[in-house]
């Protein structure tokens, strides 16, 4: 089994701007967010680094952990079967080459025995690797929710109209000023908010 990575990607997020006929003030609804004209010519985007994100979140690192570990018990378990098993083979192949069975029938019925282990086996690691995909998918998601809830709070004003991930995976931006980096202002809050959560447990 290969090794797991746990990987997310945060969502793009665009806010809507509605202006007022009468007043030509920008009112905030339910489902608009109000526009704020950029800041001493800084653009309203902003952008989030994905790896370092899940490099120092608390709660990626520790799901990223946990299927460590049962990727590693799996194997461990498999490993032994396996063992197990080939000694089983090795041992009746030895009784095959000297004539040991008392009857043809008592050597086929060993052999049965051991190609349906074999087959158990097939099964029980395909049945850990989709255990450990449907987990590692699970996290995925809980990250992605997580992070566009920071994002969302983050961005509760509305003054970034766009805001985009880049990562080792999904390098898109060949160049930004780090003022439009907000990445360390998204981990600081995921990791207070996993805090409390955690500690109210």
């Amino acid at each position: 089994m290969k090794k797991i990575f746990v990987i997310c990607a945060v969502a793009l997020v665009v806010a809507s701007c509605a202006n007022d006929k009468k007043n030509d003030e920008v009112k905030k609804t339910d489902t608009t967010t109000e526009c704020v004209a950029p800041v001493e010519g800084k653009l309203p985007i902003a952008i989030v680094n994905t790896d370092t994100l899940l490099n120092n979140y608390f709660m990626a690192i520790e799901a990223n952990e946990t299927l460590m570990t049962k990727q590693e018990d799996a194997r461990l378990e498999l490993n032994q079967r396996a063992s197990g098993l080939e000694k089983e083979m090795i041992d009746f192949q030895r009784k095959v080459e000297n004539n040991a069975f008392l009857s043809r029938e008592r050597a086929e019925a060993e052999q049965r025995r051991l190609l349906n282990k074999q087959q158990e086996l097939q099964n029980l690691e395909q049945q850990k690797t989709q255990e450990l995909m449907l987990e590692q998918q699970t996290v995925s998601l809980q990250l992605r929710d997580s992070i566009n809830a920071a994002i969302k709070v983050i961005n509760a004003d509305g003054k970034y109209h766009l805001i985009i991930t880049n990562s080792m995976l999904n390098d898109n931006v060949l160049f930004a000023a780090p003022e439009y980096d907000i990445t360390m202002e998204v981990l600081e809050l995921l990791n207070s908010r996993y805090e409390s959560i955690e500690n109210k447990k």
